[in-house]
């Protein structure tokens, strides 16, 4: 595992159970070593993420953005990966940054090279905390997120020619994860046809940008001595935040599709029909977007909170657009109550045998730690990730998710929305019309 001289960023317990806070600090990675040795030294065999089923290949690739209207609310310590340091001066910009991931469908090129699962700075700065969810050591989480677990997507590969122009998603991550973490629905998305836009929240996830600096968490979200009050007030700025990303985002999509440097999406994304999803804080981020901007045609909200102004106690505003509410089996009230402000286009799920990390890539990668794990013990992530099995749960996910965005950007009828199907006995459907 490569180092930093001798230290990594590590963080604390991973988000396994709603809006946990993921605080970055430096120790020395020799003294984790001495206190979670690996069970072995080989290298594991490669491990690919289930294939999506989808007609499309799918490729990826990543922009930096600069909203240089924003001054930067959060800061944190800086690691550079390029000299092993932590930096010691500030950023270039007092702007807000962004890494922005996109998934979309491609040109078949059946011999091509994958992209890693993980990028190396999200892997080094949770080494530690993911490491211990999975069972696994630090070094070992580093090797098998970063080498071993393998994706579908081709890195820049030429857009598909089917369409002139592709439907658009945005998704917005749970707090402290990265959008890469959800792979396996954002390439099921794309096989589907769909441009599917990511955005990582900057200082609330590690992100690694171009200049080889890895971005870590901001103190603000230790809530180790906080009150409720302080917490509920500190995730409100966060939506906040992310939801001006996310309209940010959107004026950058439409210079793409004028002149993209990169010579993807010029000319070839349809802006007329976009919609946006997420999960946990999200979730929450994809309703608050949607009530700051028209552009976002449907949205859905996987297991979010009541984070945001829309969801926020006392607020009777409603979309007045297509909404979904995906919730794990036994959430509390919060999707629900704003499900019945909607008065139309308005649907709630509940997935049987689901907990909240059901909706991330985690049970359908746990086989690759499990090989390697360091404890006899279950492990964090197989206590989190519900009854279900994994591959259902993700079916379920992807059929539902594809069959809303199918139905309010493809103009398609999609009959699963409309009652319960004997294919998904495990799902709870109501709509509001």
């Amino acid at each position: 595992m490569k180092t930093f001289c001798g230290v990594a960023i590590i963080l604390g317990a991973i988000a396994i159970v709603g809006a946990n806070p993921l605080l970055a600090k430096v120790e020395t990675l020799s003294k984790q070593r001495s206190q979670v040795p690996t069970k072995s030294t080989v290298q594991a065999p490669g491990f690919r993420l289930p294939a999506p089923s989808g007609s499309y290949a799918v490729g990826t690739t990543a922009y930096y953005l600069v909203d240089s209207s924003r001054k930067e609310t959060y800061s944190a310590e800086i690691y550079n990966l390029q000299t092993q340091k932590l930096a010691t001066t500030p950023r270039a910009t007092d702007s807000r940054e962004l890494m922005v991931f996109i998934w979309y469908p491609a040109k078949s090129q059946p011999k091509a090279k994958t992209i890693p699962y993980i990028d190396e700075g999200f892997a080094l700065a949770t080494a530690e905390s993911m490491g211990a969810n999975f069972g696994v050591s630090p070094e070992q989480f580093v090797k098998l997120v970063t080498q071993t677990i393998q994706t579908n997507a081709i890195p820049k590969a030429e857009l598909a020619n089917k369409l002139k122009r592709y439907p658009v998603v945005i998704f917005s991550p749970g707090f402290g994860a990265t959008p890469k973490l959800y792979t396996i629905q954002l390439e099921q998305l794309a096989s589907y046809g769909y441009v599917v836009v990511a955005v990582n929240p900057t200082y609330e996830a590690p992100v690694l940008f171009p200049d080889g600096q890895v971005i870590t968490q901001s103190s603000v979200f230790d809530f180790s001595s906080a009150n409720k009050q302080t917490e509920q007030r500190t995730f409100n700025q966060a939506v906040a935040i992310r939801a001006k990303d996310i309209v940010f985002v959107l004026n950058e999509l439409n210079r793409l599709n004028v002149k993209d440097p990169q010579r993807l999406f010029t000319e070839r994304l349809d802006l007329s029909r976009v919609g946006i999803f997420g999960h946990s804080l999200g979730g929450d981020t994809a309703i608050e977007a949607m009530w700051r901007d028209r552009r976002l045609k449907a949205g859905i909200n996987i297991d979010g909170g009541s984070y945001g102004k829309l969801l926020s106690s006392g607020n009777k505003d409603s979309l007045n657009r297509p909404f979904l509410g995906i919730s794990h089996d036994g959430a509390d009230d919060a999707l629900r109550l704003f499900y019945q402000r909607q008065k139309n286009n308005a649907y709630r799920l509940t997935v049987k045998g689901s907990k909240h990390t059901t909706f991330t890539d985690f049970g359908l990668i746990l086989p690759a730690f499990l090989a390697h794990s360091t404890t006899q013990a279950q492990s964090q992530i197989q206590q989190a990730i519900g009854s279900i099995d994994p591959q259902r749960a993700a079916k379920i996910a992807s059929a539902y998710t594809l069959a809303f965005f199918d139905q309010y950007l493809k103009n398609k009828s999609k009959p699963l929305l409309r009652r319960a199907s004997p294919e998904y006995p495990e799902v709870l459907i109501e709509s509001r019309k």
